[in-house]
């Protein structure tokens, strides 16, 4: 296997599951971002990954009438 086809068939490849990878920390999350990325070229996929930012942290809710001392 020559260079050139590292370039025209493994390149895309690696970028795109790369790509997915981001996504996992992302909103679009894995799938979608390895979607996009096929549907628009590995940078579209990229700039649209990291246009939709990070995840939203759940916090989880104190219980009324408990009360949480601060150190």
């Amino acid at each position: 296997m020559s260079i050139r086809h590292f370039f025209i068939y493994l390149l895309p490849i690696i970028t795109i599951l790369l790509i997915g990878l981001l996504g996992r920390t992302r909103r679009i999350g894995f799938l979608p971002a390895i979607i996009a990325s096929i549907l628009f070229t590995p940078l579209g996929g990229f700039l649209l990954t990291l246009f939709l930012g990070p995840k939203r942290v759940n916090r989880p809710a104190t219980l009324p009438g408990v009360n949480v001392r601060k150190a």
